[in-house]
């Protein structure tokens, strides 16, 4: 299976803004070791994100996420998970405020969201992405009636 590099492009067009899921960073950051979407993450992150062709940003919720493995561990990776978050061209992180957390509410009490979860689509949705990147299946059933609003798209819908 090889990476779709023209439909990812016709999908995410552009200038349209991405909102990262802590599991798409979690597929880039490993280095592919046993992340079977890494093909089409890192072709967004290095080709599309860093010629800065679109904008990304991620939740403070994803930070959180990415970093108790690597603090558990200890060693050289929370550095790489941190310079990751804050030097990557086109890469920012979006606070959790009152307008998320209400967007939050909402997603858990229609969508059954866990918390997490809820912040981290809240986040796209109140800054306004054009899409949530994400390789959690369940988004895009879930959100299937907020396709107007924001699409959930697969990179593995790209091998």
């Amino acid at each position: 299976m090889g990476l779709n590099q023209r439909a990812l492009e016709k999908r995410i067009a552009a200038g349209e803004r991405v909102l990262l899921d802590t599991s798409v960073m979690i597929a880039y950051l490993n280095g592919g070791a046993g992340e079977p979407t890494f093909p089409v993450v890192r072709y967004f992150i290095e080709e599309m994100l860093k010629a800065e062709r679109n904008a990304a940003l991620y939740s403070a919720v994803s930070v959180v996420e990415l970093l108790i493995r690597p603090l558990r561990a200890g060693g050289p990776a929370v550095g790489h998970v941190n310079d990751f978050l804050s030097h990557t061209v086109g890469l920012r992180v979006a606070s959790v405020d009152m307008a998320v957390a209400q967007e939050a509410a909402s997603l858990r009490a229609t969508h059954h969201f866990k918390t997490p979860d809820a912040l981290v689509i809240a986040t796209g949705i109140v800054y306004q992405v054009s899409h949530l990147l994400t390789n959690d299946e369940l988004w895009r059933d879930r959100l299937a009636p907020l396709k107007e609003r924001v699409r959930v798209t697969m990179p593995k819908d790209y091998l």
